[in-house]
């Protein structure tokens, strides 16, 4: 099951079931409740040794879930390639792509 986001002209940005990074596939969970990293309360979280990104599926707008699909993401491709970003660097990294995705739909067409 996909979630989708409405973006403008009508174009849809799907949830998919898994996202591959690199040479990972990661299974992306959709979670009723809590998601939970380092003891605190987190939109999505990333399990690297297990391939999984989980994301909080009630209490957040579906720009909210999407943003954090791509949060999560880029801390795949973070440690995939060593890249060395704190967590505010993948955070507004995320933001930004996330931004540029919704309002460029049109570069993704075929």
């Amino acid at each position: 099951m996909n979630i989708s986001i409405k973006l403008k002209k009508g174009t849809n940005m799907k949830i998919p079931e898994k996202v591959k990074i690199g040479f990972k596939d990661y299974k992306v969970n959709k979670v009723d409740g809590d998601v939970v990293f380092n003891n605190s309360i987190c939109y999505g979280a990333i399990k690297y040794d297990d391939g999984v990104i989980d994301l909080m599926n009630i209490n957040l707008s579906e720009d909210m879930r999407q943003c954090a699909l791509i949060h999560e993401c880029v801390h795949g491709i973070d440690d995939l390639f060593k890249i060395g970003l704190t967590e505010e660097q993948t955070e507004q990294l995320g933001k930004g792509l996330f931004g540029f995705i919704k309002d460029n739909p049109e570069i993704f067409k075929e």
